[in-house]
């Protein structure tokens, strides 16, 4: 390949075996569209960081696609058996068709303004850095949420499975629906006025950056805690009654 040069796709692409069941071609200065069409046993593929707009002929064997940092538009007729998508830094607008089997997806700093078709199998989802307003409609399958900087302004339809939320820098007002299940809360930089349902289970809790000053109703399970405590007006009584709690 002749530095300086984008090559077409597939003069790289012919070197490779048709039965390779790995693939990575990231930084590799492709450009275009990438047509996968000789592989027909691929499972996993990495060809991040390119200038790739579109991924053709994806193989049904596929289970793992990573295509960060390129010009992707939209992601269609992707593979049934494909587990996990990571996908961030694109031009992605919306992610309607989804295959079934997807556990994890990464979705982070693209153009997505909604995400209402995800599959029931999911597991883990970080959007991240998007255009969303709300997440109402989440499988209940789900575990782990990272939502951050976008425009929520409000988390009431949490599945009941979930267990680490971080939703930091949005709008949200108010967390009164949380999970039982949920052990993990980073909600800072939000327009939070009290935090007073908390579930038993949180064993750690960032809160600051929001217009709390005070946190009554403390689980007792809790353990690390990062807040403005200049702001927290009981405070003090906090520390004395959870004097294993770290405070930040």
């Amino acid at each position: 390949m002749t530095t300086g040069q984008n090559p077409n796709p597939n003069q790289i692409l012919d070197s490779y075996s048709h039965d390779i069941v790995e693939l990575n071609i990231s930084n590799k200065n492709i450009s275009g569209i990438l047509n996968l069409i000789k592989f027909i046993n691929l499972k996993v593929l990495n060809c991040s960081l390119n200038k790739i707009t579109s991924l053709e002929n994806l193989p049904n064997s596929l289970t793992e696609l990573c295509c960060n940092l390129n010009k992707i538009v939209s992601l269609e007729n992707l593979p049934n058996s494909l587990t996990k998508l990571c996908c961030n830094s694109n031009q992605i607008v919306s992610l309607d068709n989804l295959p079934n089997s997807l556990r994890t997806l990464y979705c982070n700093s693209n153009q997505i303004t909604s995400l209402d078709n995800l599959p029931n199998s999911l597991r883990s989802l970080c959007c991240g850095s998007n255009k969303i307003t709300n997440l109402d409609n989440l499988p209940n399958s789900l575990k782990k949420l990272f939502c951050s900087s976008n425009k929520i302004t409000s988390l009431d339809n949490l599945p009941k499975s979930l267990k680490k939320l971080f939703c930091s820098s949005n709008k949200i007002t108010s967390l009164d629906n949380l999970p039982n299940s949920l052990t993990t809360l980073n909600c800072s930089r939000n327009r939070i006025i009290n935090l007073d349902n908390l579930p038993e289970s949180l064993t750690s809790l960032d809160c600051h950056e929001n217009k709390i000053t005070n946190l009554d109703n403390f689980p007792s399970s809790l353990i690390k805690l990062i807040c403005d405590s200049y702001k927290i007006i009981n405070l003090k009584k906090i520390k004395i009654k959870y004097p294993n709690l770290s405070v930040n």
